[in-house]
């Protein structure tokens, strides 16, 4: 999922009686002037970047159990701050129910990788990776275009996957064994 995808997620789109997410809004903070010029940073919600963004992605299994437990701390930091708690259906949010800020994922995710000893990524690159993944295990493109909701399947070709020095080997092994007298 995109990221302002993931920030714009409600619990109303998360099935899990079937397994299901349904990615049908986007949310960005943007800032926005008043009449006077002042300018204040607001959340903004949108439809994602393409028609077929709008879209149904199976869940894995390993990730119920996870967003039950975010569903179930919301409900007990709702309880514990009372009016100064923030109701809302968004599943990511902080301690006292706001939306979090664009930039607090990629935050989180540098201070793990780098706690892991690993180079860092961009939060998008998270994306890319999970299409590689997905072509290296022999999930069609198409199916992997739909998951990543691209209106283009060049898109999902050209950017969202990257050649692996172990697919080269595996293409020449095949181009051995064809012609092979």
């Amino acid at each position: 999922m995109r990221l302002g995808e993931l920030l714009g997620l409600k619990w109303q789109y998360v099935n899990f009686t079937d397994g299901t997410i349904t990615v049908e809004e986007t949310l960005q903070k943007t800032y926005v002037f008043d009449d006077n010029l002042n300018k204040s940073l607001q959340d903004v919600q949108q439809t994602p970047k393409t028609e077929n963004g709008v879209r149904v992605i199976p869940l894995p299994s390993s990730l119920v159990p996870k967003l039950k437990e975010q569903r179930k701390t919301q409900l007990e930091n709702r309880l514990k701050y009372g009016e100064s708690y923030h109701i809302s259906d968004y599943v990511f949010t902080d301690e006292i129910g706001r939306t979090i800020d664009n930039k607090r994922p990629n935050r989180t995710l540098q201070a793990i990788l780098k706690k892991l000893d690993i180079n860092p990524i961009k939060f998008h690159g998270l994306r890319k990776t999970y299409a590689t993944r997905l072509f290296e295990n022999g999930v069609p493109p198409k199916t992997v275009q739909t998951l990543l909701g691209h209106a283009d399947i060049q898109t999902t070709l050209n950017i969202y996957t990257q050649v692996m020095e172990e697919e080269k080997y595996k293409a020449v092994d095949t181009l051995n064994s064809i012609f092979s007298f």
